[in-house]
């Protein structure tokens, strides 16, 4: 079923935001160890599931943090994103890897295509995250791990991009209220992000942050039940739980072999 007008008319706002303000944080120190730019859960996921010569489906890459790590351990990596920019720069920093510009919700791809499928802060940008979760284990082999990293519901996250976002995000589509922004609320935020960072957040990286988690046009937030009844209704098992990154947790998931589909 095609997706109606609403949902196409989310997307172009999601690509058009993300264009312009790609989640872009890297300095050229974070490049030269890029290890320890990764999420602990995600170093332990490609350390206990991945070897070299697999193939792997990075489903919303970004600038390419994660890819510039997974092409580091050998492995065969295909990054998608919906944003053009973004994947420029992904290619920029890790240009062996293979990409791809679509959606989340009409992956290219083959049924089972990929021994590893990772979605790290992914699907709950989507118009449909429970349909960009079924495409992403569409494209995952049977015995095949997923990793999921998806915003909590039961988190401070969901109340302040939901009730502080929401009225800034409509001020922010006019250009007096994007001033605004700039002058008063902005400055606050930055000045989290410099304390967080110990001073290391540069300007650029704390207004990406800032556009992601607040401006973005789209942000659904998921329990870990709801997660695992996804899972469950296309024949996933949970292998791993990591609720330790705050308002993201994490899911590892394994795909039963002789898997037909969603019940």
């Amino acid at each position: 079923m095609p997706p109606d007008t609403g949902e196409l008319a989310l997307q172009r706002r999601t690509r058009a935001h993300y264009e312009a303000y790609p989640f872009e944080f890297l300095t050229p120190g974070d490049e030269a160890s890029i290890e320890r730019m990764q999420p602990p859960p995600f170093i332990r996921f490609i350390s206990r599931y991945a070897a070299p010569g697999m193939s792997v489906a990075e489903l919303g890459c970004g600038p390419g943090r994660g890819t510039m790590y997974l092409g580091q351990n050998c492995l065969d990596v295909t990054a998608l994103d919906l944003s053009r920019s973004s994947l420029e720069l992904a290619r920029s920093r890790a240009p062996q890897a293979r990409y791809v510009e679509a959606s989340n919700l009409a992956l290219p791809f083959p049924d089972a295509s990929f021994d590893l499928v990772i979605s790290d802060g992914v699907i709950h940008h989507t118009p449909d995250a429970y349909r960009s979760f079924c495409e992403n284990v569409r494209v995952l082999k049977p015995g095949g791990y997923y990793y999921l990293g998806v915003y909590n519901r039961n988190r401070y996250y969901y109340y302040l991009y939901t009730f502080l976002g929401a009225p800034l995000r409509q001020v922010e589509q006019f250009r007096l209220g994007q001033a605004a922004i700039y002058m008063t609320v902005f400055p606050v935020y930055y000045a989290a992000h410099l304390l967080k960072s110990r001073g290391k957040r540069t300007l650029r990286g704390a207004r990406n942050f800032f556009y992601d988690y607040i401006m973005t046009p789209r942000a659904s937030f998921h329990g870990r039940d709801e997660i695992e009844g996804w899972a469950s209704r296309n024949r996933l098992d949970l292998v791993d739980y990591d609720p330790s990154l705050g308002n993201v947790h994490v899911f590892t998931l394994r795909k039963r072999l002789g898997n037909p589909g969603p019940l």
